[in-house]
């Protein structure tokens, strides 16, 4: 388009998320010729002004100021997250975040971005282990919990997937376990989590 019109154009984005939608900053300025002579970083506000001149025939012209770096796709993905995270729970009060940690990738990752977001002393991790848990799941997640400052608790879905099991018994009967009684552990572990952010106020931060 400037091209087309053989003029200047000054790009401006907001930053911050809104709902599901996040907005990235990044905006910028471009000469008549389609050079970018300014761009403002990336998922900061700020202010930066645009001074313009007149060349000799009477057209604005830009004067070239700071041009941020762009960014990876990864790193831009990674602030984006983070960005959503924070603005989603502030602006909506809630107190914090609480989240299963299972010593896996995910789990991880999810961590890193919501002590990112909103700092260690306002994310809750919760480990809920079953049978099936191994004991490099639960020595990862405790130091990944310990790494990360996060308050930290561990709470057996044991008990729970026993009687959960033996409340389907007859429905089940003649049948060989599968997935099925894999996912009645997770159906176990959101119960435990939806309970602390009901009680506590604090946001669900799925790992998913």
């Amino acid at each position: 388009r400037v091209l087309d019109v053989k003029l200047p154009v000054v790009y401006l984005n907001s930053v911050g998320g809104q709902d599901e939608l996040v907005f990235d900053g990044n905006s910028f300025v471009m000469d008549a010729s389609g050079n970018v002579v300014m761009r403002a970083p990336a998922f900061e506000e700020g202010v930066y002004p645009v001074e313009f001149t007149r060349d000799a025939s009477g057209k604005a012209v830009p004067a070239p100021g700071v041009i941020a770096p762009e960014l990876s796709d990864e790193e831009s993905v990674y602030r984006a997250l983070v960005l959503g995270v924070r603005d989603y729970v502030n602006k909506h009060k809630f107190p914090g975040v609480v989240m299963g940690l299972s010593g896996g990738v995910d789990s991880s990752l999810t961590l890193a971005i919501a002590v990112d977001a909103l700092g260690a002393d306002r994310v809750h991790a919760v480990m809920m282990p079953s049978r099936y848990t191994s004991g490099m799941s639960v020595h990862d997640a405790e130091e990944q919990a310990r790494a990360q400052g996060v308050k930290y608790s561990v709470i057996s879905i044991e008990g729970m997937f026993e009687s959960t099991l033996a409340a389907l018994r007859d429905e089940f009967s003649g049948t060989k376990p599968d997935t099925t009684e894999e996912n009645i552990q997770s159906r176990c572990r959101m119960l435990i989590l939806m309970g602390i952010s009901n009680k506590t106020g604090r946001m669900l931060l799925t790992t998913g």
